[in-house]
Formats: structure tokens, C-alpha cells, sequence
């Protein structure tokens, strides 16, 4: 039996088959299941099919049940609750913050891990102890066109560190952002045509998709479906650029 307390369990990259041996087993004795949907979403799964897994009904959390309301963690005071997320629980910061608001309100919690987008970029040959600051392109909008995100990539160049960026994506719009217009915003910012990036679709699928190559001849690829996510390396030892083929 579990006592009561906040399970926040990683469900990995792609789909119901990638969560842990301990997350299933821990959520499968939880009185209540959350899906959290907005910071990933993953596109190898459901709800539905999570609720066959798991077996027992799952309710799905929007940006509003997550950041603001926080339903389950007043229930994690009096039940068993658990919390999934795409991928693992301690990348987004959303999730940091709901472990600290955790501790605030002295309730009781455990993260369970599982594979993350962090270690699964390693994949291509990059050596994931020379990533540095991770940074966020947002979709531009009127009156909101933040550039922190091209200043995060300049400070890691100076200092020989790759930057893995994150795509924005708003499910509930049906909107993810592809590696072509996060390109085309970085020129916007003053990038370079002929600067090396990677750029990643669907990883832990079937059809996942890994290419390399300077911006000029990203932009002409056609990534496929989402998710999308892209690396933009600094200064490649010669074995990335062997395993990058460049």
C-alpha cells in the first residue's frame, strides 16, 4: 500500500510502452490519475490507451489545472494521487515548481524518472557533457517577441557549449512548432545561414528522424510530424562530426 502523498511519474518520449516497471506499478495503486498535456505531449499515445494501461480512469490537465488551480496536490494531503508527464518529470520547469510547491505545503511526494529529451539528443553523436544553458523559441505574436532564446545560444558558443532548444507548442490549438520556423525565427534574430544545426522529430518513435546540416539546408527538409526539437552545437569534436556525417 502506498501512503498518501503526490507520485509525479515520467512517462518518457513517445508512447504508453516507454513508462517504467515502478511508474506503472506505482500509478496502477493510486486512488486518482492526472495527465498533464501542455508543456509535452505524446504523440504515440492517449488518454484512452493510458487508462487500458493503467486501469483505471485518467484526467487530463490543461496549463490552468497545472499552474494555477493545483487541484491534485490538495488531494495528495488526504490520497494517493499521481501525476504523469511526457518524458521526465524534472526537465520542465513547470513540474520543478509544482515539487516546491510540494514542499511548501508539507505535502509528501516521490518523482519517478524516466527517459528524457536531454539524454536522447546523445543519440546523434553529440557529447551530452557539452550541452549548456537550454533555451525556449516561442511563437511570435503581437506585443510578445521575446529574444533571450538567441542570447542563450550566442553565451554558449562563446564558451564551447551546445544549445538544445525547445519548440513551443500549444496543444490546445493544435500548434507545435517546426525545426523549419524555429530556423527561419533565429535568421529573424541574426543567425548565420551557414551555422551547423540538428534537428530532431518524433524521437523514441519507429520513425524518429536525425539530420544535420547547415541552416541554409535545413530549412529545404521536410522534418515530418511533430514533436520537434532542435540542437545547435558549438565548436564539434571530430567524432560528432563523424557520427553527425559532416
Amino acid at each position: 500500500m502506498l501512503s498518501m502523498a503526490l507520485y509525479i511519474i515520467g512517462l518518457g518520449l513517445w508512447d504508453e510502452k516507454d513508462v517504467s516497471l515502478k511508474g506503472l506499478e506505482t500509478a496502477k495503486k493510486c486512488g486518482l490519475i492526472y495527465l498533464e498535456n501542455y508543456t509535452s505531449v505524446m504523440f504515440g499515445t492517449s488518454p484512452e490507451k493510458l487508462e487500458n494501461l493503467f486501469g483505471k480512469k485518467i484526467r487530463v490537465l490543461g496549463r490552468k489545472e497545472v499552474e494555477q488551480d493545483k487541484e491534485f496536490l490538495k488531494q495528495a494531503k488526504t490520497k494517493e494521487v499521481a501525476l504523469l508527464v511526457g518524458g521526465d518529470p524534472t526537465v520542465a520547469t513547470t513540474h520543478i515548481e509544482i515539487i516546491q510547491e510540494a514542499k511548501k505545503q508539507k505535502v509528501k511526494f516521490k518523482v519517478i524518472h524516466a527517459s528524457s529529451i536531454l539524454s536522447a539528443v546523445g543519440e546523434s553523436g553529440l557529447f551530452t557533457y557539452k550541452f549548456g544553458r537550454s533555451c525556449s523559441v516561442p511563437f511570435p505574436q503581437k506585443g510578445f517577441e521575446p529574444k533571450s532564446f538567441y542570447d542563450i545560444i550566442a553565451e554558449n558558443q562563446k564558451i564551447g557549449a551546445h544549445t538544445l532548444v525547445f519548440l513551443d507548442l500549444r496543444p490546445e490549438e493544435n500548434k507545435f512548432m517546426t525545426i523549419n520556423q524555429a530556423l527561419e525565427i533565429l535568421l529573424k534574430q541574426g543567425m548565420n545561414k551557414e551555422t551547423t544545426a540538428v534537428g530532431f522529430a518524433r524521437m523514441g518513435s519507429d520513425n524518429q528522424l536525425i539530420k544535420a546540416g547547415k541552416i541554409s539546408e535545413l530549412l529545404k527538409f521536410d522534418f515530418g510530424p511533430p514533436l520537434h526539437i532542435l540542437v545547435i552545437p558549438a565548436k564539434l569534436h571530430f567524432m560528432e562530426k563523424e557520427a553527425l556525417m559532416l
